[in-house]
């Protein structure tokens, strides 16, 4: 017999075991995951369990978001690109499903959202403009290299030939948020706040760097790595645009690829971008494969999938509002913003 319950507080070290054996998991099912959102957003997480015989057969982290403007929502998970359930087999999966359909009739949410890596199986209505970038990786980085795209070498070496140099040092925090809260603006997107990415660090310690690129002595471009089982992930990028002729990008990921490679990793993810954007064109330059993002919804008090999108036209009139509003204003109003589009 399976049980669906939620879990309890001592028993997050099982859960963790669970998702350190699981093949379906992902970094941010682990349960650190609970502690970033509630201590930077203050949101209510609801982490279900299903077990059999006292043992987890399936997890299904959960944070409950409520507004008075933008309405209530249960989302799996918040602030990150893929979660959902991850269970032994499709049938836990669905049990779980039906038990975040009862806490949506609990709560009265306008829908629940399961982002997914993969193809759940699950029949629910799906949105699938997202993708994420894998990247193979080789013990020996020149093999990776050779499957660049001509233009991605010829930059990467121009980066070099510029001077830049790449540092690892999570001291660079204050930086890294000014440069990554400057391309929200200018991308017309409320910037999270500063504690936000203090929190990552702070409670994943040992499977989080901060990567920067230095021109002369100041930083210009930066990344937070995540590290989860034979995969690196670039979490958060951002680079300043006066100085893009100089490729920091390109330079920043080669090193971190050619760091992952010599330390055994299998992976390198590049993140989210939606279909047909300009990051969706950089990480499909670097012979990665694009995995499309599966995320499904349950609308119980909605009668379609909320779509928060750049190609939503109402998205695109926001941002270009928020562009208008001076960065300094910017900053200190869009993490209030912010903390309700997780």
């Amino acid at each position: 017999m399976i049980e669906i319950s939620e879990l309890k507080r001592y028993d997050e070290d099982v859960w963790d075991a669970f998702v350190h054996e699981s093949n379906d998991a992902t970094f941010y099912h682990q349960i650190g995951w609970r502690y970033v959102v509630e201590n930077s957003y203050g949101f209510k997480s609801i982490y279900l369990v299903a077990e059999e015989k006292g043992r987890i057969r399936g997890i299904l982290p959960l944070f409950l978001i409520k507004s008075k403007i933008f309405g209530r929502k249960l989302i799996s998970v918040s602030f990150a690109p893929y979660g959902g359930a991850c269970a032994d087999d499709t049938s836990i999966e669905r049990m779980l499903i039906e038990g975040a359909k009862e806490l949506a009739d609990k709560y009265d949410v306008k829908f629940v959202e399961f982002r997914y890596l993969k193809n759940s199986g699950i029949d629910l209505p799906t949105f699938t403009r997202y993708y994420t970038f894998i990247l193979r990786l080789n013990s020996d980085p020149e093999v990776v290299w050779q499957r660049f795209s001509k233009k991605v070498r010829n930059s990467t070496r121009k980066a070099i030939k510029s001077g830049l140099r790449v540092e690892r040092c999570k001291d660079y925090i204050n930086e890294f948020y000014k440069i990554h809260s400057k391309n929200m603006h200018h991308l017309g997107t409320p910037t999270h706040d500063k504690r936000f990415f203090k929190n990552v660090l702070k409670t994943f310690p040992e499977q989080t760097d901060l990567v920067v690129v230095k021109y002369r002595d100041e930083i210009i471009a930066g990344t937070i790595l995540l590290y989860f089982k034979d995969t690196v992930i670039s979490g958060w990028a951002g680079s300043l645009r006066e100085y893009l002729s100089l490729c920091p990008n390109n330079l920043m990921y080669w090193k971190i690829i050619k760091d992952a490679c010599r330390n055994g990793y299998r992976f390198f993810d590049f993140g989210r971008s939606l279909i047909n954007s300009g990051t969706f064109r950089f990480k499909k330059a670097w012979a990665t494969e694009p995995i499309q993002l599966r995320y499904q919804f349950y609308l119980p008090n909605s009668k379609q999938i909320p779509d928060i999108s750049m190609q939503n036209p109402k998205r695109k009139r926001f941002a270009e509002i928020w562009r208008k509003i001076p960065y300094p204003i910017a900053n200190v109003i869009g993490p209030k913003l912010r903390k309700f589009f997780p």
